[in-house]
């Protein structure tokens, strides 16, 4: 820096040891001037993506978070929807994410918003806890424009905080494809780590699931088996039952009747030995109603133990 003129009279007054003590301090202030200029040029020249991982979002509280900000409805004044996201950039830079907000706000509500102007009020959203709002605001960003990475980036940032870790995976690692972010690394480690838990824990959920259901089918195999079995061992022991005509119920055990009385035939009647070898006849025999039917007949008047009961049409076949 110069020194002015007032200045260089003054120190021509002083005798040579003092003049050169004042410019040295001045030469010294002017480089601390300079090291200060460097930082603030440093501070300012920051990139949006830089600022957006400086500040971690504090945990999302569902039941705090206010009404989402007002979307564009109508109004084209370019000019102050131009001033408002220049005050809403030095607000930002200063870190009043408060005051950035409204002045964003004010700003989509002049003129029709940018991609961009959506994914800068979400970042701020994001800033003061309020993510789903946020994720709306990308989701207008990312209607206007697809492959906003910046929108990409905060939308997968904001519901990594909501706990859509899978979304966020996707998200990060589209905006990372198309701008990469040093910031974002860390975000995707993280990501990355949560996706393999939640694969393992799905995989773990599926192998359960399965063995219910092969312990299951082991179960439905055993107890059909079973019911066979006891099923040929009914039929077995109804078929032991039943030789000749011994065993009939109502028929008191009484022995087969083969070919009629010994040593006769009873008119009219058919070999006894044939009918108990018929197989449709026995199956028939299973059925109760049938069994009745065919026990009424054989002790009728007309049937073979009707006839053994009647003395006088015995004594007519003896003749």
């Amino acid at each position: 820096m110069d020194i002015p003129s007032e200045v260089s009279s003054i120190l021509d007054k002083l005798d040579e040891s003092d003049k050169g003590i004042v410019l040295g301090f001045i030469d010294e202030l002017n480089k601390e001037l300079k090291d200060l200029k460097g930082e603030e040029v440093k501070e300012e020249g920051k990139d949006e993506a830089a600022m957006e991982t400086e500040t971690e979002a504090a945990p999302a509280d569902d039941n705090d978070e206010p009404p989402f900000p007002p979307l564009y409805e109508a109004g084209e004044d370019y000019d102050m929807c131009g001033d408002y996201k220049q005050e809403a950039a030095d607000l930002k830079a200063n870190g009043d994410w408060e005051g950035a907000l409204a002045k964003y706000t004010e700003a989509v509500k002049c003129a029709p918003p940018s991609a961009l102007l959506y994914a800068n009020r979400a970042m701020a959203l994001l800033k003061l806890n309020r993510p789903k709002a946020a994720e709306r605001d990308c989701d207008e960003a990312l209607k206007q424009n697809p492959d906003s990475a910046k929108a990409l980036r905060i939308r997968g940032k904001t519901r990594k905080e909501l706990g859509k870790y899978d979304l966020a995976l996707k998200d990060l690692s589209a905006s990372q494809s198309i701008d990469f972010d040093e910031g974002t690394v860390e975000d995707l480690k993280f990501l990355s780590e949560k996706h393999k838990e939640m694969e393992l824990a799905e995989a773990d959920k599926r192998n359960k699931e399965e063995e219910k259901l092969r312990m299951r089918a082991e179960e439905i195999k055993k107890a059909k088996e079973e019911a066979k079995r006891e099923a040929e061992a009914s039929a077995r022991s109804s078929a032991s039952s039943m030789p000749g005509m011994g065993g009939m119920p109502g028929m008191g055990g009484m022995g087969g009747i083969p070919g009629g009385m010994p040593g006769q035939s009873m008119p009219g009647m058919p070999n006894m030995a044939d009918i108990m070898s018929d197989p449709e006849l026995m199956a028939a025999l299973q059925n109760p109603k049938v069994m009745a039917a065919f026990q009424e007949l054989m002790a009728g008047p007309g049937g073979p133990m009707g006839a053994m009961n009647n003395p006088e049409k015995n004594s007519r076949n003896d003749g």
